[in-house]
């Protein structure tokens, strides 16, 4: 029977392991909803530039804790 219970939990934790490695870090925006928590307006300071990235024709994200030129990164599906 334990055998059985731990077979379980494991299969529980492989199936979910994509989901725990494609995690926000909290630390990324990814999504327009994302930029509007940034200060500054549409079209200067940071949620300017954070919507300029995460709306760029291929899926990129926007670090505001780098360093300035180094914030907007493709979109890979990994946190960052």
């Amino acid at each position: 029977m334990r055998k059985i219970v731990m077979g379980s939990v494991a299969a529980i934790l492989f199936a979910a392991a994509p989901a725990v490695l494609a995690h926000s870090t909290g630390h990324e925006s990814r999504t327009v909803a994302d930029c509007e928590k940034l200060p500054g307006t549409a079209a200067a300071g940071e949620r300017g530039q954070c919507l300029r990235c995460v709306q760029r024709p291929k899926p990129h994200h926007y670090h505001p804790d780098m360093a300035k030129g180094d914030r907007c990164h493709p979109d890979t599906g990994r946190p960052q």
